[in-house]
C-alpha cells in the first residue's frame, strides 16, 4: 500500500493533467472561428435558375486597408454535393473577410460585413454572382477609407441580382457605386449631425448596428431558403428591417424618411458614367427604401389626425400601389417619377374628401408647393446632380421649411398645420 503522502501527490498530479487537458480542449475548442456557406451558380436575372456547386475550393483572406487580399493560413475547405462548405479558421477579432471559391476557372466571392472573431460561428448567404459584385464595390470602398460609414446592407439595397453580372465585370460600375454610396454616406452622417438634436452619434452608431442585425438576419433566411418566393419575402423583410432600423435607433418616422431619401437620392446622383441599366436597377432597389420609408410616415400623421379610418385605408393603400409599382418597374427615371406621382394624387385626393381637413385648402396648399416657382420646383432645381453633403442638406432644410410656412399660412391649428406639412412634404419629395 502506497503511503499517504505519495497518494495524495499522484492524485494532485492527476488533477493538474486533468486541468491542462480540460484548457487545452476549451482552448482547442475556442481557437477558431466557423463560417458556413453555399455556393451557386445562377443565370443573370434569375435567381429561381441556381445551380449548386459541388467540390468549389473555397478559401478565406483579410481585406486590407488597400483592398488587396491577404490569406488567412489553414482557411481552406471544398464544398460538397449540395454546394455547402463549413470552414474553420483562426482570427483574432478580424474584420474584412472575404471568402472566395473557386471551380474550373470560375470565382465566386463573398464578405462578412461584420467582426469575426473565435469561438463564433457566422453564416453567409449564397455566394454567386450577385454577392461577388457587391464584394468587389465593398473591396473598394475599404481601399477608400470608407468602410466605418458605408454599411455591408447599403450595399446589399443597391445592388441586385440583374445589375450583378454588369457590375462585377466593369471597373467603372464598381467605381461609381462605391463612390455613391460613400457620398450617400457621408450625406446621413451630416444629417444626424445636422437634424438629430440627442444624442446623435449614439443613434448613428445604434443605426449601424441595426442595419448590421438586418443583414444578418436576412442571410440567414436566405441561405435556408429553397425557392425563389423565398428568397423575394427574405429581401423585402430585410428593406422593412432597414427602414425600422433608424426608427428604432431613435428617430421619428419623420426623421427616417428624410434621411433614407436622401441617401437614396444622393446615391443616384452619383451614378454619372454606369451604363442605363445599372442606374435604372440601382435606382430601383434604392427607391423601394424610400417607398418604404415615405408610406410609414404618411400612415402614421394619417393615423395621429382626425382622419376617418375609410381616409386612412386609402392612403394605406396608396402605400402598396406605390410599392408594387416600383417593384413592378424597370427603374427608369421616368417610371419611378410616375409611381411617386400616382402616390401623390391618391393622398391628396383621399385628404381632400376627408372631413377633417377643408378640401380647397388642400388644394390650394398643394398647388403652390407645385407651381412653377414653388417649393418643389426649387429643390429639384437646386438638388439635381448634387454630391457635397452640406449643400445637399440645406437644400432639404430649405424645401422642408418653405412647405412648412406655406401650410401655415392656410391653417392655424398646430397639431393640424403639422399634420398636413409632414404629409405634403413626403408626398412631395420624392416626385
Amino acid at each position: 500500500m502506497l503511503p499517504n503522502k505519495q497518494i495524495l501527490s499522484s492524485i494532485n498530479v492527476l488533477l493538474i493533467a486533468f486541468t491542462f487537458l480540460s484548457c487545452s480542449t476549451d482552448s482547442s475548442e475556442n481557437s477558431s472561428a466557423t463560417i458556413s456557406g453555399s455556393v451557386e451558380n445562377e443565370a443573370v436575372q434569375q435567381k429561381a435558375n441556381t445551380k449548386n456547386i459541388e467540390g468549389a475550393v473555397v478559401t478565406a483572406a483579410r481585406l486590407t486597408s488597400n483592398g488587396s487580399l491577404e490569406a488567412i493560413e489553414g482557411a481552406e475547405t471544398e464544398t460538397n454535393a449540395s454546394g455547402h462548405f463549413t470552414m474553420d479558421m483562426n482570427v483574432e477579432a478580424a474584420q474584412n473577410i472575404v471568402i472566395t471559391a473557386r471551380k474550373e476557372g470560375e470565382e465566386w466571392k463573398g464578405f462578412l460585413g461584420s467582426k469575426v472573431e473565435n469561438g463564433q460561428s457566422y453564416e453567409l448567404k449564397p455566394i454567386n454572382i450577385e454577392s461577388s459584385a457587391e464584394t468587389e464595390v465593398f473591396s473598394r470602398i475599404v481601399a477608400s477609407g470608407h468602410s466605418d460609414i458605408v454599411q455591408k446592407a447599403d450595399i446589399e439595397a443597391v445592388i441586385s441580382n440583374r445589375i450583378a453580372a454588369e457590375v462585377r465585370s466593369g471597373t467603372i460600375a464598381v467605381k461609381e457605386i462605391a463612390a455613391g454610396l460613400e457620398n450617400s454616406a457621408q450625406a446621413r452622417v451630416e444629417f444626424f449631425q445636422e437634424s438629430v438634436q440627442d444624442n446623435a452619434d449614439s443613434k448613428l452608431n445604434e443605426t449601424y448596428r441595426l442595419l448590421a442585425d438586418a443583414q444578418v438576419q436576412l442571410e440567414a433566411k436566405l441561405s435556408s431558403s429553397t425557392s425563389a418566393e423565398g428568397k423575394t419575402e427574405a429581401y423585402e423583410l430585410f428593406l422593412e428591417n432597414s427602414v425600422n432600423a433608424y426608427i428604432s435607433a431613435g428617430l421619428t418616422a419623420s426623421e427616417s424618411a428624410k434621411v433614407i431619401e436622401m441617401w437614396s437620392r444622393v446615391f443616384v446622383n452619383s451614378l454619372t458614367v454606369v451604363s442605363s441599366d445599372v442606374k435604372s436597377g440601382a435606382r430601383e432597389q434604392s427607391s423601394m427604401l424610400v417607398a418604404i420609408a415615405i408610406d410609414k410616415v404618411v400612415r402614421a400623421e394619417a393615423e395621429a389626425s382626425n382622419m376617418a379610418e375609410s381616409s386612412k385605408e386609402v392612403i394605406s393603400d396608396a402605400g402598396v400601389h406605390l410599392k408594387s409599382s416600383i417593384r413592378a418597374s424597370s427603374g427608369t427615371r421616368s417610371e419611378i417619377k410616375t409611381a411617386f406621382e400616382e402616390y401623390h394624387d391618391e393622398v391628396r385626393n383621399a385628404m381632400e374628401a376627408d372631413a377633417a381637413f377643408e378640401a380647397t385648402v388642400i388644394v390650394e396648399i398643394d398647388t403652390e408647393i407645385n407651381s412653377s416657382s414653388g417649393a418643389k420646383s426649387t429643390f429639384r432645381s437646386s438638388i439635381s446632380n448634387k454630391l457635397s453633403a452640406d449643400s445637399v442638406f440645406s437644400i432639404y432644410a430649405i424645401f422642408y421649411s418653405e412647405v412648412d410656412a406655406i401650410v401655415q399660412t392656410y391653417i392655424d391649428n398646430s397639431s393640424e398645420a403639422n399634420a398636413v406639412a409632414q404629409i405634403m412634404i413626403f408626398i412631395n419629395l420624392a416626385t
